[in-house]
């Protein structure tokens, strides 16, 4: 009887399949405003960083990680459980 080694490889976790930026409309569903809020927000030079990309920076992309410290620098307060 012939013994067979099988080798298996681990699937990467959830969180490092998630794209590492975002178009307008998914960034602002990602953070729960609106696009037209997030488009304010850039003019007015407040809310998450951006990057312009494209011919004249005419494309706008928003990295999670901005997005996701964005957030968390807005935390008002937490409940201890």
């Amino acid at each position: 009887m012939t013994t067979r080694k099988i080798t298996t490889t681990s699937l990467p976790a959830p969180t490092d399949l998630r794209p590492s930026a975002l178009q307008t409309d998914a960034a602002a569903s990602y953070i729960g405003v609106s696009r037209k809020t997030l488009a304010n927000w850039r003019v007015l030079g407040e809310g998450p960083g951006y990057v312009r990309l494209g011919k004249a920076g005419s494309r706008v992309v928003y990295r999670v990680a901005d997005l996701d410290a964005f957030l968390a620098a807005r935390v008002v307060g937490t409940v201890a459980a």
